[in-house]
C-alpha cells in the first residue's frame, strides 16, 4: 500500500543586502537603495516561477516476522480460545464492549481476533473490550506462583473509516491504546503488572494496520498457587473508528526469564463447557422428577 505526500519546496535565487545609515554617519547611496528595493519587490515573484513541486512516496512497512518461544501460545494448531472469553461484568451495560472472539489468519499469521461489538452512541466511541484469560488453567494452578513476567503481540486493524481534523475519510487503525490487568494473590486482588503492558500506546495514520510488543511484570504481588481465579486481562481503550485487534504470542515467565510451559490443551474448554451442560441437564430432570 502506497500513499503519496505532496510538499512544495519553494526556490528563491535572489539575495539582496540592506545599507544602513544614521549613527555611522555615512550618507545614503540613492543607487544601491534603489537596488535593494528592486531586489524585494522582485524576490517573490522569482520564488513562485521557480516553485517545484515534488512527490515523496510512503511505503507501507513490512509485518513482523514472529519468533515465538517454544511455549508461546500461539493459536497455530487449532481454533481453542486458550480460555479467552469477555468479562461481562455489568452485562455490557457498562464501559465494557461485547466481543466476537474467534482465531482468524492476518498477514500469515493465525492470531486471537478481537471483533468489537458495541458503539457508545452518546460519547461516539467503540466501548472498552476486556478480555479474560485464566491463568490457573493456562499454567496450572499448582505453577501460578512461578508466573513473574509476560510477553504478547498486539496488532489493530482498520475496520471502519477514521474522519480526520480536515474533514477527510482515512481507513487507519489510528490510536491503539489500554492496558493489562490481573487477579493475583489467594484473595484475588487486582493489580496491573509494570512494564511495557501497563499504559501501551502507539498510534498509525497511514497505513491500514499497526502492531505492539508489550511485556508485563508482577513486581509487588503476584500469583499464589492454587488460585482458581487467577486471571490476565487485556483492556482497549475507547476509539471513534471501528478497528480489530489481535493478540498473539502470549509467553510466561519465571524470576530468571525462563518461559513456562501452557499445561492447557486446546479442547479443554470446549469439554468442560460440554460437562457442564450435560449436568445442568441431568439436574434438571432430577429435579422435574422429584417434583412429580
Amino acid at each position: 500500500m502506497k500513499k503519496k505526500l505532496i510538499s512544495v519546496l519553494a526556490v528563491c535565487a535572489a539575495a539582496f543586502s540592506v545599507t544602513s545609515c544614521g549613527s555611522t554617519g555615512i550618507s545614503e547611496d540613492t543607487s544601491v537603495a534603489e537596488n535593494d528595493t528592486a531586489a524585494v519587490t522582485s524576490a517573490p515573484e522569482e520564488a513562485e516561477a521557480t516553485a517545484e513541486t515534488t512527490e515523496e512516496e510512503l511505503v507501507e512497512p513490512d509485518y513482523p516476522v514472529f519468533t515465538p518461544d517454544v511455549n508461546a501460545i500461539t493459536f497455530n494448531d487449532s481454533d481453542d480460545l486458550f480460555t479467552a472469553h469477555c468479562m461481562a461484568q455489568k452485562n455490557f451495560e457498562n464501559d465494557e464492549s461485547n466481543c466476537k472472539l474467534s482465531v482468524a489468519e492476518y498477514k500469515g499469521e493465525r492470531q486471537l481476533k478481537i471483533e468489537i461489538l458495541d458503539y457508545d452512541n452518546e460519547k461516539y466511541m467503540y466501548k472498552t473490550p476486556k478480555i479474560v484469560f485464566d491463568m490457573d488453567e493456562l499454567v496450572g494452578a499448582e505453577n501460578l506462583s512461578k508466573v513473574k513476567s509476560f510477553t504478547c503481540d498486539i496488532t489493530q486493524v482498520a475496520v471502519g473509516e477514521f474522519k480526520g481534523d480536515d474533514g477527510e475519510m482515512m481507513l487507519v487503525p489510528g490510536n491503539l491504546m489500554g492496558t493489562f490487568g490481573s487477579n493475583v494473590g489467594e484473595e484475588s486482588e487486582w493489580y496491573q503488572p509494570a512494564g511495557s503492558a501497563n499504559e501501551y500506546a502507539t498510534a498509525e495514520w497511514n497505513f491500514e494496520w499497526e502492531h505492539i510488543n508489550v511485556e508485563g511484570k508482577w513486581l509487588l504481588k503476584g500469583f499464589a498457587d492454587g488460585n482458581t481465579e487467577s486471571t490476565l486481562v487485556f483492556m482497549r481503550w475507547s476509539i471513534p473508528n471501528q478497528a480489530d485487534v489481535y493478540i498473539d504470542n502470549i509467553t510466561f515467565y519465571d524470576e530468571d526469564g525462563n518461559s513456562i510451559p501452557i499445561a492447557y490443551k486446546p479442547g479443554e474448554a470446549s469439554e468442560d463447557a460440554e460437562e457442564a451442560e450435560t449436568e445442568a441437564a441431568e439436574t434438571e430432570e432430577e429435579t422435574a422428577a422429584e417434583e412429580q
